[in-house]
């Protein structure tokens, strides 16, 4: 299969973003604002405040990840799926929600300890797992969940060969984060909906160039190993 450019991919995410634009813009409402607060809560010492902040921070971790649950399922139907506020509780849905958890978690602790080793190491690993909910949401979908290390093993491999990708991918972004500095956030609205499209319109491009099958299981899970082409 023909690989895909950058610059196809965000095109084809921004062209779902403006073609859907107000139901993109109700999906991704709620993280956007959670954003903003956590920013705010994290400004002071007070222990009820600090309270808030978490309970904001748990909000915004749940819809964080029902929208790009959500938006995988949109980019795949080429059109919303369903009612953009219902949509953001996508990941407490009980075939997600533990899963989804522990997969986080696990990778959290992973980073923790590369990033003890080396902050290098920490950041290649990052883009290691970055595919392992998405993985699994796909293999929950097919009626063949994936263990939870086995999400994190076959992310390794679809994104052995493709870190760089998704760090240009990153950073080609970086002039998109000073538009939303210099208008006081304001932006997000458009940037935060723009970015999250195409990383996982990313996602559905690596599997089509990779012919990657989600539901494969894995016999043998090696969960901390070396990647082979580490920074490929």
């Amino acid at each position: 299969m023909q690989t895909v450019t950058r610059a196809e991919i965000k095109a084809e995410a921004k062209g779902f973003l403006m073609k859907f634009y107000v139901y993109n813009l109700q999906l991704f409402l709620i993280p956007i604002l959670t954003m903003f607060l956590m920013n705010v809560s994290t400004d002071t010492n007070r222990w009820g405040v600090a309270l808030v902040g978490f309970l904001i921070t748990v909000v915004n971790f749940i819809t964080t990840k029902s929208m790009q649950y959500v938006t995988l399922d949109n980019l795949r139907a080429g059109q919303p799926t369903g009612a953009p506020i219902s949509q953001q509780m996508e990941m407490t849905k009980k075939k997600y929600f533990f899963g989804v958890l522990m997969i986080s978690l696990l990778s959290y602790i992973y980073l923790f300890f590369w990033t003890l080793l080396l902050v290098i190491p920490g950041i290649v690993k990052s883009f290691s797992y970055s595919q392992a909910l998405n993985l699994y949401k796909d293999s929950v979908d097919a009626g063949q969940p994936l263990g939870y290390n086995e999400a994190i093993t076959k992310s390794r491999e679809l994104m052995n060969g493709h870190k760089v990708d998704m760090l240009v991918l990153y950073l080609s972004f970086i002039l998109w984060g000073l538009a939303v500095l210099f208008t006081l956030g304001l932006a997000m609205f458009f940037v935060y909906p723009y970015y999250t499209i195409t990383v996982q319109n990313f996602y559905l491009h690596l599997l089509r160039e990779k012919n990657f099958e989600p539901t494969t299981r894995i016999v043998d899970v090696q969960v901390l190993g070396d990647d082979t082409n580490e920074f490929e």
